[in-house]
């Protein structure tokens, strides 16, 4: 199979700390450039892998004759418009989520890839993670029985958001980004219709920001929801960004009528507590890019590029989390 020249635009957390080593090491892909406007971030990614060329402006890149696939990895306001300058120079992608910062741009988005006939795959990697994985193969095996209920539970570090997003970015400008809340919960509304393959119908929420005056005025988050999906499975979603000394986790939770619960724990460990006195546990995390799916989710993006196959994961699976969320965030209109 061919070799495939790979771009990378931003240099930020994902884009350097998890696509830029995955896409180094996975078998017939070529790291061929990387993108950001920060000349620093440029030169830490230069450093360290071997690249044939960076660029400060995108736009430069997507037009490498060397690159058929090109990942963005910006801000959320900036995917929408970088990916459309890769899918109109014929290049495949892999986007960040959210797809946009709002449906509209999603919409053209998707079209435009259509046209042009390349493949747009949202980063939905949890789809990848070996926790999650797992705990789906569990599900499809009748492991709880029939489900009946969802509960995914995710805190994120008030100091982590403080650090990555401080007051005055581009994340707080909500009419603009969404805010961290939208950006950050596309994942699990998108883990829950894969898990039990099937839609969510309903959404109810209720969302509160709160100033952190001892974090430089940014701002805390803490959002619930019930979702319910069209199999009968009653979800709820728990988000908070206001605690400060904790480190980020995350929680899922699967009930189902053979009284089991199938408690996935962040990143790496699955519990089966049931009528079996013994409970069953498997320590499933993995080091690096692999420990949230990245690895394999590029790998997967790759491999449908060489093999000319329609990827899975589709940009119209994005466009729903994205509804979903949005959904989510309007809870306090």
């Amino acid at each position: 199979m061919s070799t495939i020249g790979v771009g990378i635009v931003g240099c930020g957390f994902v884009g350097r700390g998890a696509h830029v080593p995955a896409f180094s090491s996975i078998e017939g892909a070529q790291l061929v450039a990387v993108a950001d406007a920060d000349p620093k971030r440029l030169g830490k990614v230069q450093k360290k892998y071997p690249l044939k060329t960076a660029y400060q402006d995108y736009a430069e890149l997507v037009k490498d004759p060397d690159i058929q696939a090109v990942v963005v990895s910006l801000p959320t306001p900036l995917h929408a418009k970088a990916s459309l300058a890769a899918i109109q120079a014929g290049k495949h992608v892999l986007c960040e989520m959210p797809l946009a910062a709002n449906l509209e741009d999603a919409d053209r988005l998707l079209a435009a890839a259509e046209k042009a006939g390349v493949i747009l795959m949202p980063s939905l990697n949890f789809r990848f993670t070996p926790n999650y994985v797992r705990a789906k193969a569990m599900i499809d095996q009748g492991v709880v029985g029939r489900p009946s209920s969802a509960i995914y539970r995710e805190f994120i570090s008030a100091r982590d958001l403080a650090d990555q997003w401080p007051a005055g970015s581009w994340m707080w400008k909500l009419a603009d980004s969404g805010g961290p809340l939208y950006t950050l919960c596309v994942w699990s509304i998108d883990l829950l219709r894969w898990l039990f393959q099937t839609e969510i119908v309903e959404v109810h929420s209720a969302v509160k920001y709160s100033p952190l005056e001892k974090l430089g005025g940014t701002l805390g988050y803490d959002a619930a929801a019930t979702v319910r999906l069209a199999n009968g499975v009653v979800g709820s979603l728990q988000y908070s960004g206001n605690v400060t000394r904790v480190s980020s986790t995350s929680r899922l939770e699967v009930v189902g009528d053979s009284n089991c619960l199938l408690d996935a724990t962040w990143n790496d460990k699955l519990t089966v507590f049931g009528d079996d006195p013994a409970k069953t546990e498997w320590n499933v995390g993995e080091p690096g890019p692999r420990m949230w799916g990245h690895q394999q989710m590029d790998e997967y993006f790759v491999r449908c590029i060489q093999q000319g196959q329609t990827p899975s994961i589709t940009p119209q699976d994005g466009r729903r989390a994205m509804e979903v969320a949005l959904q989510i965030v309007q809870g306090t209109k």
